[in-house]
């Protein structure tokens, strides 16, 4: 630890052997706090490996955003082949369509009148120079500045409101001018412009006959009439003239989309419907309406696709379950401690590896916190449903009956099968119901809350709840995160390095520095010690060999 020593010339003594064999008890000490910290990394290394597993699960099957696979959707178990086709040949159909739960099999005839449009403001051409039509400058139109632009229109929940007065400034360029319409009425107003026709318009977001759409310029500036926007009524047939007194340019009335649809069945009649947006659903079908035209649309049951739904969560399910409970039963190999330095310099890298490998076994053996999560997850199944109308056993899904699984769910596929095809509905509350009482998850609930919710939700809303107590990364109300993460943390969280583990081993860390800064303090004191003995060996042979010669000389 210190420099070059060159020891033992007067004593004869192996200086570096006896140093090394005093200083042995001391390093022992530190590789013993080095094993343990490591121990500690490899704990937090298998429960970081479990938090990426459940976070795979809840991002696959629970996210509102994966319509696909998210299995709290009751759509997820509406196994339905869906095609549609124009009535004329080699035309693309106009209305494109999904089924859920509810709809019936069969043929519809589906027979576009109109679309769903919004209403909208339309100018006339207007000349641009520039190549970069966007980055034209308002003064280029001949725009001054202190004009104002404020709009009336309905929120996406068909709520008026009014905008505040938008101030045109003649730097600023075309883009900037629809990004001010566009932030201003909260995108419900669109201020666009066509490099084709080279025609400004506004359009409203909300479409239909009751869209509604009213611009009033400010300041006195022409801004709508220099954008050729000069707009002559609006829905509630109130004039607008622009700052030059000129009515004239036109509008256009939102418009309700029209369709006729003809449901399968003999002798079925057609039934006109009108609708203020070109997509929605009616009897379990979801209707998109793209183009005016005539299209039919085949629905199809197809049971297999809602059982390969549920199979492919159930497997992932019991996966995850079969992995935590290894780790929590396998027996723990004490004689296989982490190597140390030294140990490793005579092994092989393919032995080191073997032997940790034995040395991380057992390490979450008899886990508190994955034994209760084990067993919540094992619960939300086994516990009726309340309002379901139907059970798990009568769906052909069971608990596995040897202890040693942990709960696994078997599957009996005919029995499912049948039950998707007969009594589709109640399979998909079973799994997906939501408690009337306590809607949403929250990690504040109190027992009561939190039984009264397990017993009205579905079993897979229950499967979420309890990976997110586990895993969730925002806190209670106490600042605590998920049981895992408050254990493990997670990179790239505040718990990665403020997780219980994650401090204990920042904390034996800082130990071990300590204790090897002492071990090179006591090491130099032993060196400093022979080197004293050195010294006084050296003056005893000095003293020795002097008498020696007196002796020598006297005879």
């Amino acid at each position: 630890m210190a420099g070059i020593r060159i020891g033992g010339l007067a004593s004869g003594l192996d200086t570096d052997t006896l140093v090394k064999q005093m200083m042995k008890p001391y390093n022992m000490k530190v590789d013993k706090m080095k094993q343990d910290k490591q121990v500690m990394a490899w704990r937090q290394e298998l429960y970081r490996d479990i938090l990426s597993d459940t976070a795979t699960i809840s991002k696959t099957y629970f996210d509102v955003l994966k319509p696909a696979t998210n299995m709290l959707s009751k759509n997820s178990y509406a196994g339905f082949d869906v095609t549609s086709t124009n009535s004329v040949v080699g035309q693309d159909a106009g209305v494109s369509a999904t089924a859920s739960l509810g709809a019936v099999d069969g043929s519809y005839k589906v027979e576009v009148v109109n679309l769903a449009s919004a209403a909208k403001v339309e100018g006339t051409a207007i000349d641009l120079e520039s190549a970069n039509k966007y980055s034209t400058k308002l003064s280029d139109l001949g725009i001054e500045d202190g004009g104002t632009l404020t709009f009336d229109y309905k929120d996406s929940n068909g709520v008026m409101k009014t905008s505040k007065a938008i101030v045109v400034s003649k730097d600023a360029t075309i883009s900037q001018l629809m990004d001010a319409v566009n932030q201003g009425t909260s995108g419900a107003i669109k201020l666009k412009f066509s490099e084709l026709t080279k025609e400004f318009s506004i359009e409203s977001l909300q479409t239909g006959s009751l869209a509604t759409l009213k611009v009033t310029e400010g300041g006195g500036k022409g801004v709508l009439e220099k954008l050729k926007l000069n707009v002559s009524k609006d829905l509630g047939g109130n004039i607008i003239i622009d700052a030059n007194g000129n009515v004239n340019g036109k509008i256009t009335s939102g418009m309700d989309a029209k369709v006729t649809i003809t449901p399968p069945g003999i002798g079925a009649k057609a039934t006109t419907v009108t609708n203020p947006c070109n997509s929605f659903s009616i009897d379990g079908v979801n209707y998109t309406l793209t183009k005016t035209g005539t299209n039919n649309i085949t629905v199809a049951g197809n049971t297999q696709k809602t059982y390969d739904k549920i199979k492919e969560f159930i497997d992932k399910y019991n996966e995850l379950v079969d992995k935590v409970s290894k780790k929590t039963d396998e027996k723990k190999q004490y004689k296989y401690l982490p190597l140390t330095d030294e140990q490793k310099k005579d092994m092989k890298e393919d032995e080191i590896k073997q032997w940790e490998i034995k040395a991380k076994e057992g390490l979450l053996k008899g886990d508190s916190s994955l034994d209760n999560m084990l067993n919540s997850m094992r619960t939300a199944f086994y516990q009726g449903v309340k309002g379901a109308g139907i059970s798990l056993s009568e769906i052909g899904l069971s608990t596995s009956s040897d202890i040693s699984q942990r709960g696994k769910i078997i599957i009996d596929e005919t029995k499912l099968k049948t039950a998707i095809e007969t009594r589709g509905e109640q399979v998909a509350n079973l799994f997906t119901k939501t408690s009337t009482t306590h809607p949403s998850y929250s990690a504040n609930y109190t027992d009561t809350e939190r039984s009264t919710r397990r017993e009205e939700e579905g079993i897979f809303q229950r499967i979420n709840d309890v990976l997110q107590d586990y895993t969730r990364t925002s806190r209670d109300n106490n600042g605590k995160k998920g049981i895992l993460l408050e254990k493990a943390g997670i990179k790239g969280d505040p718990t990665e390095l403020g997780s219980s583990l994650s401090k204990d081993i920042i904390n034996k860390d800082k130990m071990i520095n300590e204790m090897i800064k002492s071990l090179s303090a006591r090491e130099s004191k032993f060196y400093a010690q022979f080197s004293r003995l050195e010294v006084a060996m050296n003056k005893l042979n000095s003293q020795s060999s002097w008498l020696t010669q007196q002796f020598s000389q006297g005879q």
